[in-house]
């Protein structure tokens, strides 16, 4: 599966700008935002992620041991089951499932939560760690209603509806779960979501595998409900039934069916306030790998995120969308920064969308490529809608430094100096998959490939998707290199907790 270096910590940089239409306020994030280290800032707001994914130091004030046939008292000798466990375990602990094939369901809530300076960890010993989640309750292997500060690191969780449930205790920022580290697992086959979050902040989804989610809702994540400071990254997403990745703050229910106004500041404010329980602010999304899922990644309300050197497509429907289900331009999937992703399409829908005031997105220095095959030949697709954007609500997105390849547009037209490229040769790319179920890796650029050095550097992407210093001018995409990896990089500082090891050159 996918499996690139993550090692770096990436740095953002923005400028001040208009957030939204109406009474106006600036983008508060005008210095360097990062995946933070313990203590740092993201997005200029100081960190309350979970300390085992941010602080590499961290080691558990004691572990319980557990095993499918547990019965002792906890040690490495003598393991105990994991029920007793969830009943005995406090702040500071780990509980550490040693190697074999559990069934089950476990829930933790406010009384049992892990605290910002003591986290709860949940960890599998390795690989050789399945759980297979049971059909009772929630049915979710991992169930978190309102509790805090917990991390679930190293699964493989099969079955159920959720592999993972996280979930606060209310729509209003203070009832809001916080500190949630979703790390390293493989997870599959649940009837809703592998993945799922709801009125969750400060939480980290970091290199996951989760597939084939079924059509009771069909998500591979999906993170709802208005949580604001979140990471999305090197997770890989295929095989699921609806939009295999999905933000939406949700304001129908956050606000609507809570008898608050669309245009309440309760609404529609700022996460930095407390408020705007309908928009999700302050997301990094970077080096995933999303493919081959009914539809592609939906951002519905979602402002102030960064969306960098990921993969998304083909899909069966259509690809990505930034959007909104109510009428209050506030409420726009707006003042986001797109930058060096590869998006695919091979059909007649769009493979990036902006619509119901989805406006002043930054769209810059990515791959649009629509193709189509005919068994193992490869072609552009001239009807596939490459950009779709809504004339009526949507004025202000900026584009510049985009390959648009094959395709066509629907309300857009590119600005002078992006690369429009008819014709389409798979040779462009290392390994080009005809049906989209490669690998990331795949996508790195051939030399034969057009768009070489085509771009100019942003200081806001200065890396490419597996961690190296872009160079300037720069290819679009997410990959600045190709050909085979050489060596490692391994940034001082960085926590092994969010890295998925990996060779570079």
């Amino acid at each position: 599966m996918f499996q690139i270096s993550t090692l770096y910590k990436p740095l953002v940089l923005f400028s001040a700008c208009s957030l939204l239409a109406g009474p106006s306020f600036s983008a508060p994030y005008t210095g360097l935002v990062k995946v933070p280290a313990r203590g740092a800032d993201f997005f200029t707001t100081a960190e309350r992620f979970n300390r085992y994914y941010t602080d590499p130091t961290y080691k558990p004030e004691r572990i319980l041991h557990v095993s499918p046939s547990g019965n002792g008292d906890g040690s490495a000798t003598s393991p105990m089951s994991p029920d007793q466990a969830f009943s005995d375990v406090r702040a500071g602990d780990e509980i550490l499932f040693q190697e074999g094939r559990y069934t089950g369901c476990w829930e933790l809530d406010e009384d049992s939560s892990g605290a910002y300076d003591k986290p709860l960890v949940i960890k599998a010993a390795s690989d050789k760690v399945s759980i297979d989640c049971c059909n009772s309750g929630r049915k979710a292997c991992f169930n978190l209603e309102g509790a805090n500060y917990i991390a679930i690191d190293g699964f493989s969780l099969n079955g159920g509806s959720y592999g993972i449930r996280a979930v606060g205790l209310g729509y209003a920022q203070p009832k809001h779960q916080k500190g949630i580290a979703i790390l390293n697992n493989r997870i599959g086959g649940q009837y809703k979501d592998p993945i799922f979050s709801g009125q969750s902040d400060w939480i980290a989804v970091d290199g996951n595998t989760a597939h084939h989610a079924g059509d009771g809702d069909g998500h591979g994540i999906y993170l709802s409900n208005g949580g604001d400071w979140m990471i999305v990254r090197n997770n890989e997403l295929h095989s699921n039934a609806s939009s295999d990745f999905q933000i939406n703050a949700d304001p129908i229910s956050t606000c609507m069916e809570t008898d608050i106004a669309y245009d309440d500041p309760r609404c529609d404010g700022s996460a930095l306030d407390a408020k705007g329980q309908g928009t999700s602010e302050f997301v990094l999304v970077e080096s995933n790998h999303f493919h081959n899922s009914d539809v592609g990644p939906n951002f519905t309300s979602v402002r102030n995120a960064v969306v960098r050197n990921n993969i998304f497509g083909p899909y069966d429907r259509h690809g990505t969308s930034f959007w909104q289900e109510t009428g209050n331009p506030r409420l726009g999937s707006s003042d986001n920064r797109i930058e060096h992703n590869l998006f695919i399409g091979f059909n007649r829908r769009h493979i990036l969308q902006s619509v119901a005031y989805s406006d002043r997105n930054q769209v810059r220095n990515n791959i649009l490529l629509g193709y189509r095959h005919s068994g193992k030949s490869l072609e552009a697709n001239p009807e596939t809608v490459l950009v779709e954007i809504d004339p009526d609500t949507v004025h202000d997105n900026h584009f510049s430094g985009n390959v648009y390849i094959g395709g066509r547009f629907s309300g857009f037209t590119p600005v002078s100096g992006e690369l429009r490229l008819k014709k389409f040769d798979p040779a462009w790319f290392s390994g080009f998959p005809t049906d989209g179920m490669g690998t990331a890796t795949d996508y790195r650029p051939a030399e034969t490939a057009p768009f070489i050095d085509k771009a100019v550097l942003l200081p806001t992407t200065p890396m490419d998707m597996e961690g190296r210093p872009r160079r300037n001018p720069v290819n679009p995409g997410p990959w600045e290199y190709g050909g085979e990896l050489r060596a490692t990089i391994t940034p001082s500082g960085t926590s092994p907790k969010t890295d998925n090891s990996g060779i570079t050159r």
